[in-house]
C-alpha cells in the first residue's frame, strides 16, 4: 500500500490546509518540508518540475497519483481514505462545500493574498486602502457564513479547514482589525481546539508568514 506524501512549505496557507486535513483524518503520511527549496528556487529543478510543472506548493502524492492543488487534495483525502461528513457522498451537500472552497480560493484567500504578497515579496511596504476594503467585504461575507458555528451549518466540513488556513494567516499578519467579525473569532477558537496538532501544523507556519509580512510592512 502506498504512503501518502505531502511536499509543503509551512508558511503557505494551502500547504497548512492539507497538513491539517491529514491529521484531522488520522492518516499516515510522510511530510517533506520544501521551505528551503521554495526560498532558493529549487522548486524549479527538473526533479520537482517533473512532479509539478507549475512549481507550486503543496503537492500531495498517493502512489502514482499526484495532486498539485490543495483543495483537490483535501477532498480527495476524505473521499478516498476517510469518507464522512467532512465531505459527504451526497452531491447536494458536496455542492455546498464546494461553493465554500471556491469562495475561499477565488475571494477570501485571493483578497488576502492581494494585500500581503506584494509586501512579502518586497514590491511595496504598504497595503492600499482599496485592497483592505475588498478584504473587509470578504471578511463580512465569511463572518456571515460562520453564524451557525461553522462556515457551512453546524458541523465541521473540509471547508472549515481551508478557511482556517486563510484566517490564521490574517491573524498573524495583523494589518487589519478582525474584532468586528465576532462569528469568525468564536469559530476560529473552536477550530483551533478541534484540529489535531493545530499549533504544529498551522499555528507555527502562520506565525512564520506573519513575521515575513511584518518584516517588510510599514504601518501608515
Amino acid at each position: 500500500m502506498s504512503i501518502l506524501e505531502l511536499h509543503a512549505f509551512p508558511a503557505s496557507p494551502p500547504s497548512r490546509a492539507v497538513h491539517m486535513a491529514l491529521d484531522l483524518l488520522g492518516l499516515e503520511y510522510k511530510y517533506v518540508d520544501v521551505e528551503v527549496a521554495v526560498l532558493d528556487g529549487a522548486t524549479r529543478t527538473p526533479e520537482y518540475l517533473s512532479m509539478n510543472p507549475q512549481h507550486t506548493v503543496p503537492v500531495l502524492t498517493d502512489g502514482n497519483l499526484v495532486i498539485t492543488e490543495s483543495r483537490a487534495a483535501m477532498t480527495y483525502l476524505v473521499s478516498q481514505h476517510k469518507p464522512g461528513q467532512l465531505y459527504p457522498a451526497c452531491a447536494k451537500k458536496r455542492s455546498q462545500i464546494d461553493q465554500r472552497l471556491y469562495f475561499n480560493i477565488g475571494t477570501f484567500y485571493q483578497r488576502m493574498r492581494d494585500c500581503v504578497h506584494p509586501v512579502c515579496f518586497g514590491k511595496t511596504k504598504t497595503v492600499p486602502e482599496e485592497k483592505k476594503e475588498a478584504l473587509k467585504e470578504a471578511l463580512m461575507w465569511t463572518n456571515q457564513m460562520a453564524s451557525c458555528g461553522y462556515v457551512l451549518g453546524n458541523s465541521m466540513t473540509i471547508a472549515d479547514v481551508d478557511f482556517l488556513a486563510t484566517y490564521s494567516t490574517l491573524e498573524a499578519c495583523d494589518f487589519i482589525n478582525l474584532a468586528p467579525y465576532k462569528n469568525l473569532k468564536v469559530w476560529a477558537a473552536r477550530m483551533k481546539q478541534q484540529i489535531p496538532k493545530y499549533t504544529e501544523n498551522c499555528g507555527k507556519g502562520a506565525a512564520g508568514f506573519g513575521d515575513w509580512f511584518n518584516g517588510n510592512y510599514s504601518k501608515e
